[in-house]
This record gives C-alpha cells, sequence and structure tokens, in this order.
C-alpha cells in the first residue's frame, strides 16, 4: 500500500447547519457526508457526479449509515470530513467518514451506497468504468 491519505471535504459550520444552542443539528452531517461523496467523485475521482445521474440515469443512495457523535460541532468551526473506501461490492460501495475540528475527531460514520437505476430504482452492478476507479483507488489508500 502506499498509505495515500484519504480524500477530505472540508466545509465551515454554518448559522443553517446549527440549532439554537449553536450545535450542528444531526441531519446536517448527512447532507455533509453527500457532499462529500458528491466531492470525491468529481475531485478524487475525476467521475461527474451530475453526469452520472443527469447522463447515465444512475443513483446512488444511502441504504444504511452507522453513525457515532464524539463531541458537538459548532457554530464557525471548519468541520474536516474524510471520506476512505473500505468495500467495492458488486452494486454497492461501503465507506467511511471520519470527522473531525482542528484535528480532533467529532464523529465517524459508515454508509452503504447502492447503485441503482433511476427510472425503476433496481439496483444494478457497479458499472466496469466506475469499478475500475474505485478499485484502483482502494490500492492506493
Amino acid at each position: 500500500m502506499s498509505g495515500k491519505k484519504p480524500y477530505t471535504y472540508s466545509s465551515r459550520i454554518r448559522f443553517t447547519h446549527t440549532d439554537p444552542a449553536g450545535y450542528v443539528f444531526f441531519p446536517r452531517f448527512f447532507e455533509k457526508f453527500q457532499a462529500a461523496v458528491e466531492d470525491w467523485f468529481n475531485l478524487e475521482l475525476a467521475v461527474d457526479y451530475a453526469g452520472l445521474v443527469l447522463n447515465r440515469g444512475l443513483g446512488l443512495p444511502t441504504a444504511h449509515t452507522e453513525c457515532t457523535f464524539i463531541k458537538p460541532c459548532l457554530l464557525g468551526e471548519m468541520l474536516d470530513l474524510s471520506l476512505r473506501l473500505i468495500r467495492v461490492g458488486n452494486t454497492s460501495l461501503t465507506v467511511e467518514f471520519i470527522g473531525s475540528v482542528a484535528g480532533k475527531q467529532r464523529l465517524r460514520a459508515r454508509s452503504i451506497l447502492v447503485f441503482i437505476r433511476l427510472k425503476d430504482g433496481t439496483p444494478v452492478p457497479i458499472p466496469a468504468d466506475l469499478r475500475g476507479k474505485f478499485e484502483d483507488y482502494q490500492a492506493q489508500s
């Protein structure tokens, strides 16, 4: 293994992400997980995520997520979400997210994302071109 660092999506915690106490309202983390996945496709894998959906008719919804919140994130903080590809299955990917602020872990999550055909929601095998990118990425991690 080359020890390549996981892809990291960084975003500031904004007022719209927080509850009246200034803590991130937990569903907003799931929006950030999706943003991290989309940017991972676009920036790290060089796969146009919008094109995958709009042109190829493929979706990648989350089928399962487990999340452990260690410490709240606050308004104004910069959240770094590191994404690791854990498993490439027949129709699905398993990814792990480690969220940290200033190098201190705040959350960790694991999600299973399933490739589906958008016209009917049926799971489909991961297309060969994408499988190759995932396997290459995983081999470098």
